[in-house]
């Protein structure tokens, strides 16, 4: 295991664009959670929790604004689930296949702010 992970060291950082890559996704990650925890808010009124089409008033509230805080959860399970596959990845398959799975955690996350940025916006609205 020690011997693992020493290896997977001194290949990570013999590979500096991989390196570089995954710690974008840590910090990416990192500042996705500090966006989200300053941007909500505890209130008492109702917060906009559910949306439907199908319903006549399309939005739905609730008094649990505390949900939005599973964003900040999001986040970091988002950093450290793609840094240990990318690594296991590396490990086993190599580089050719790490660096776009590593991609993809930046796509992931990116996607998650526009989202989270939408849904505040809608939160905020209560």
């Amino acid at each position: 295991m020690k011997s693992t992970l020493m290896t997977l060291g001194k290949s990570l950082l013999a590979d500096r664009q991989l390196l570089s890559l995954l710690l974008f996704v840590v910090l990416f990650s990192l500042a996705f959670c500090i966006y989200v925890s300053l941007n909500v808010h505890p209130t008492e009124l109702p917060v906009v929790t559910h949306y439907s089409s199908y319903g006549t008033t399309h939005f739905y509230r609730d008094n649990k604004w505390y949900y939005l805080l599973s964003f900040v959860v999001f986040g970091l399970i988002n950093a450290v689930l793609y840094v240990a596959i990318t690594c296991k990845i590396f490990i086993h398959k190599g580089r050719a296949l790490a660096l776009p799975f590593a991609w993809t955690g930046v796509v992931v996350i990116v996607l998650a702010f526009a989202v989270v940025y939408q849904v505040l916006k809608i939160a905020a609205l209560s």
